[in-house]
């Protein structure tokens, strides 16, 4: 018989007091097939505690984990992930919650997970740190996915908070040169083989390429676009064992969809059964979904772009000036380039694709822009490079918090590319701060210097702070304004 679900009584004394707490799956570390991603584990450890944050563990588990017979014939060190902080017994959500916005614990699997995602539910941690996708699909269906993080996610956004952020970058290479690199071939072998009879062909198709993600001089991530039919297909899509999640994935799609637009086509993507974090965030970029194939891969299609670049009715359109290595840190693409770079031929760029789903912290005003409203950046001149004073990218803006308190602050960026934790302080000194949570639109085709902008009356002077663009300027504005 299943145990009656335990009160939350103790929810208060769990919180701490002045900061974040990130709760820890305790499987990722003594499981089974978990050795790989001890490394990660005990590196994310090690920032949470340099940081002044919190990892913690239910007790209970842990305590368990250390008597169990296969953990120790195994030869797990359970010491390693240490300073861990150890919570009492993790209760079940109540009767209503499990039928309103989880699911009946039939089994004793349903009761861990469960137990979890209702200690993110009842803020006891305000994080929670898993790979395993069913996870990751409850919390999603409870409303609550964007604070589950995979291990390699977690600790990547640790490293931005250190100031040691991870330099992503999206390459291109010929498939012959993927299948000769020991690592991508595995990642094809065990992610993409299996569930594609057809893999080797499309490899072998004249035109189809690999887009590579590195992470410093580590390989995390493939995707393999080819034509078939008159669309664009990205067939294959798979991460290093260790590099599960969405951190890795996501500019390799963005690459693809930029590819897609300039191409003017459809772009398709089969996802393999199991994939929970690439259905999901295929759906955020925009993806629908149409049905399943013969193989048992989920079809996910992003219709055509046009690259035009449109407000609807009641939204507006906001000029957002940046200094470089804002600009820098939003848009990778551009980073470091020149003004001659940016109105002509010039060097590959920096990277292929980076995040679609971005991040912005600004003080909060009273006149600020509102969730569905558009941003176009202004790249601000610099005194350390060649000044590129003009419009280069747009974004929407899909939706503004408030926030006062550094742990909320946090809770907030988790998963995303932030600024430094000492950066995040010194913004709130001086009052209350808005995330504003954007869908990346792309950069212009043509970017709009300072002079286009005086000349159609949108600006007197170079711009310094946010301003909303009047109607009667933007419909001056908006016939220049095409995606790249």
């Amino acid at each position: 018989m299943s145990p009656e679900p335990a009160t939350l009584t103790t929810a208060r004394a769990l919180d701490p007091a002045g900061g974040l707490r990130l709760l820890l799956d305790p499987y990722l570390c003594f499981g089974p097939g978990s050795e790989p991603l001890a490394p990660t584990l005990c590196a994310l450890a090690r920032r949470c505690a340099a940081l002044g944050l919190r990892l913690a563990v239910e007790n209970r588990a842990w305590e368990e984990a250390g008597s169990d017979p296969d953990v120790r014939r195994r030869g797990v060190a359970l010491w390693r992930f240490e300073p861990l902080e150890r919570l009492p017994d993790l209760p079940l959500p109540s009767v209503r919650d499990l039928a309103t916005r989880f699911i009946p614990a039939r089994s004793e699997l349903d009761q861990t997970d469960l137990r979890l995602l209702g200690a993110l539910h009842t803020r006891v941690a305000g994080l929670l740190i898993a790979e395993d996708g069913r996870l990751h699909r409850l919390a999603d269906r409870a409303g609550f996915g964007e604070r589950v993080l995979t291990p390699f996610d977690g600790l990547a956004w640790l490293d931005a908070l250190a100031g040691q952020p991870r330099e992503l970058r999206v390459t291109e290479i010929t498939p012959a040169a993927g299948l000769a690199d020991p690592v991508l071939g595995q990642m094809l072998a065990e992610d993409c083989e299996p569930f594609d009879p057809y893999l080797a062909a499309r490899l072998d198709t004249p035109g189809s390429r690999l887009l590579v993600a590195t992470d410093g001089d580590e390989r995390v991530a493939l995707g393999l676009l080819c034509a078939e039919s008159k669309d664009l297909v990205l067939a294959a899509l798979a991460t290093a064992a260790t590099a599960r999640g969405r951190h890795a994935i996501e500019p390799i799609v963005a690459a693809a969809l930029a590819t897609a637009r300039r191409l003017r086509i459809t772009l398709r993507a089969p996802v393999p059964p199991h994939q929970d974090q690439q259905l999901m965030l295929l759906g955020e970029l925009g993806f629908e979904r149409q049905g399943r194939d013969r193989h048992g891969r989920e079809i996910l299609c992003h219709a055509v772009d046009d690259g035009q670049f449109r407000l609807a009715a009641a939204q507006q359109a906001w000029l957002l000036p940046l200094d470089a290595a804002t600009h820098d840190r939003l848009m990778p693409e551009l980073a470091g380039a020149t003004q001659p770079e940016l109105f002509g031929p010039g060097p590959l760029p920096h990277t292929l694709g980076s995040p679609m789903r971005k991040q912005m912290l600004r003080s909060a005003a009273a006149r600020e822009p509102a969730a569905g409203d558009a941003l176009l950046l202004f790249h601000l001149p610099s005194p350390d490079r060649i000044r590129s004073a003009s419009l280069t990218a747009a974004a929407r803006v899909q939706r503004v918090r408030q926030v006062a308190a550094l742990p909320e602050l946090l809770a907030l960026t988790a998963g995303r590319d932030v600024a430094a934790v000492t950066e995040l302080r010194g913004l709130l000194q001086a009052g209350p701060v808005s995330v504003f949570d954007l869908q990346w639109l792309g950069r212009l085709a043509q970017p709009l210097a300072l002079a286009a902008l005086l000349e159609r009356g949108l600006v007197s002077a170079t711009p310094r702070t946010v301003q909303r663009i009047e109607p009667a300027a933007w419909r001056r504005l908006a016939p220049a304004l095409a995606l790249a």
